[in-house]
């Protein structure tokens, strides 16, 4: 782990809480978030709706082979307070109990389909329930790639920024 690990919010929430609160939180939900939020000129394929689900599963029952099935083994998150983390980095981190939130909603803005990749952005609304902005709107943008991989989509990198808590 990197040196950032140890920092202390003064909530007493580490650094990689944090991160993972602000970046993986939102993805429990996706799977039932994305047909409903996205315009109806954005066609998301299937396999990456397929795949997200899988993803929010994975995530919401801490299934480390689940979340291996789906993010790559080079996998990268930027995170919003500009950390980069990896993504053993990432499962490492989910020991804690935090990824609690509620009123999740993803927006898809684009989806950009390229013959192995496909991008897709957007942004994120939701409400954490624990932690840092508890209780308060969070807007976040993000951008995620994901590339075929020996004939299955692997999520490869994640970007996410906060732009607004109300």
């Amino acid at each position: 782990m990197r040196d950032f690990n140890l920092i202390r919010h003064p909530d007493g929430w580490s650094a990689i809480a944090m991160i993972l609160k602000w970046i993986c939180g939102p993805i429990l939900l996706i799977g039932s978030a994305l047909s409903a939020q996205a315009p109806a000129e954005t066609r998301l394929p299937p396999e990456i709706g397929e795949a997200y689900g899988r993803l929010g599963k994975a995530m919401l029952s801490h299934d480390i082979a689940g979340l291996k099935s789906v993010w790559a083994e080079d996998f990268i998150v930027n995170a919003p307070n500009n950390q980069v983390l990896h993504r053993d980095e990432v499962i490492a981190a989910m020991d804690n109990e935090f990824l609690e939130y509620r009123d999740f909603k993803k927006h898809i803005g684009l989806v950009s389909e390229k013959p192995d990749a496909v991008i897709v952005m957007g942004f994120d609304t939701m409400v954490p329930q624990n932690g840092p902005g508890a209780g308060r709107r969070i807007v976040r943008p993000f951008t995620d790639v994901w590339m075929r991989r020996s004939g299955n989509w692997m999520l490869i990198a994640r970007q996410a920024t906060i732009t607004a808590i109300n």
